[in-house]
């Protein structure tokens, strides 16, 4: 005949079971924030600069990148620039033009 397990040995560990279990069986704020605080961190690289051959690529695209942009920036400011002197241009002739009817009346 087989003896009754004692309580401690009753049943295999659940997946839980590794936790402190709480007294009450709700669960409550401050146990979940300790058992996240428990988690453990993942610790930062320090080595995540490539080397060699692939450091050079990677610099070289990097500043074909940036010059691109810039030069996208600049394009942009130019135009924006044009556009106002035209503007200005436009809206001086308008007002010679206006000034020059309303005297001739």
């Amino acid at each position: 005949m087989s003896t009754p397990k004692a309580p401690s040995q009753a049943s295999a560990k659940s997946p839980g079971q590794g936790f402190t279990k709480s007294a009450s069986p709700i669960v409550t704020k401050a146990e979940r924030d300790a058992l996240i605080a428990a988690r453990p961190k993942p610790k930062a690289e320090m080595h995540l600069t490539p080397e060699g051959a692939q450091k050079a690529e990677v610099k070289r695209t990097v500043n074909t990148m940036l010059e691109a942009r810039i030069a996208a920036m600049t394009l942009r400011l130019e135009r924006a620039r044009e556009s106002m002197r035209q503007d200005r241009t436009k809206a001086l002739n308008r007002a010679k033009a206006k000034a020059g009817f309303e005297r001739s009346r």
